[in-house]
This record gives C-alpha cells, sequence and structure tokens, in this order.
C-alpha cells in the first residue's frame, strides 16, 4: 500500500527504514521523501 503518493513510497518502504534506523517522520522525509510534498502522509507514516 502506498503511504506517500506524492513520492511513490510504499508501506514495505517505511518498514525497512525503520529496520535501518528511521526514527521520526524527519528521518523517514530524508531518507525516503515522506511528507515533502503536500504532507499529507506525515500523520500516517
Amino acid at each position: 500500500m502506498y503511504v506517500c503518493v506524492c513520492n511513490a513510497v510504499t508501506e514495505r518502504q517505511v518498514h525497512q527504514a525503520v529496520r535501518n534506523g528511521a526514527k521520526t517522520v524527519k528521518h523517514l522525509k530524508e531518507q525516503l521523501g515522506v511528507g515533502a510534498e503536500c504532507g499529507k502522509c506525515a500523520s500516517c507514516a
């Protein structure tokens, strides 16, 4: 399932980033681009 449609980030990619050490939405934004465009996905990432 897509978490961030703007940057085509999937739930699987978010889980992998967390396993690799991402602890905050800021980390996910830096690593995957989550929340970098419209920001609507930041609350569910």
